[in-house]
């Protein structure tokens, strides 16, 4: 019995193409499929998620600034990686900036950092 060797065609529901395989050729329906479009928020949409994404990348950055700063403090010697990290960071980062982190760090990271050490040791002892 002779076995049929062609491929199923499918007509695309968007387009009205007739092809054969997963997606359109010419619109790029997944098998013919109309899915509606939905909108994606424009230009004011995509330039606030740029925006956030931007912000997120900048606090993401501050924390890991702030993690090695106390890494290379703890360490105690010039020749840790986080100590080499943060050197050549410092020479990236403008002066200004890097007054404005040394007075917020005198200001509140340490105290914030005695406060939650000291209570780690008193939970632990």
């Amino acid at each position: 019995m002779p076995q049929n060797n062609r491929k199923p065609h499918i007509v695309c529901r968007r387009c009205k193409t007739r092809f054969s395989g997963i997606y359109c050729p010419y619109c790029g329906a997944e098998n013919g499929v109309v899915r509606t479009a939905r909108g994606r928020g424009g230009l004011l949409g995509g330039l606030l998620r740029f925006l956030l994404s931007l912000i997120a990348l900048a606090i993401i950055l501050a924390i890991a600034f702030t993690v090695l700063d106390y890494v290379a403090s703890a360490a105690g010697d010039g020749r840790s990686a986080a100590r080499a990290i943060l050197d050549s960071a410092r020479y990236a980062i403008p002066k200004s900036v890097l007054d404005a982190y040394a007075a917020i760090k005198a200001q509140f990271l340490d105290l914030w950092i005695a406060a939650v050490s000291e209570f780690f040791r008193v939970v632990f002892s």
